[in-house]
């Protein structure tokens, strides 16, 4: 069965977190840091459909507030609040987002400039290999 994305009718830019959602909003993101740790916070709200980043580490996100379908490496499940998930090397997550939610990663890192943590961390990919991906497990996205 596919799964089929709707993409909003704003241009979707070749930034690594490509969200495509029903809304013609970017989400809120908030970046806070302790020593070597840096957390990103992104609010999601309901009914968005997001295409998370692909990620270069092993990290761990937790999901603080909310309710989604979660389609992370060709297995769908629901996730809710709270929540702990590791996310491998190489990840890429779908959501479908039931309820706002509020999604933290959290990264290992030696520096506190966003741009250089994201070169770092985020696997670099232009929209057209990110349908192109998702087109191989059958997760289509439109018009």
């Amino acid at each position: 069965m596919a799964v089929d994305i709707v993409k909003s009718t704003k241009e979707v830019t070749a930034s690594p977190e490509i969200v495509i959602t029903n809304q013609d909003t970017l989400f809120p993101v908030a970046n806070q840091f302790s020593g070597d740790i840096y957390a990103r916070t992104i609010f999601m709200p309901k009914g968005a459909v997001v295409v998370g980043k692909k990620h270069l580490k092993r990290h761990f996100n937790f999901i603080m507030t909310g309710k989604a379908m979660l389609w992370m490496n060709g297995v769908l499940s629901y996730v809710e609040a709270p929540c702990l998930l590791e996310s491998l090397e190489g990840v890429r997550k779908v959501l479908y987002i039931e309820e706002d939610m509020h999604w933290t990663t959290v990264h290992s890192t030696d520096t506190y400039d966003i741009e250089e943590i994201e070169a770092k961390v985020v696997a670099t990919q232009s929209i057209e290999e990110v349908i192109e991906e998702l087109n191989k497990y059958n997760i289509r996205i439109g018009e």
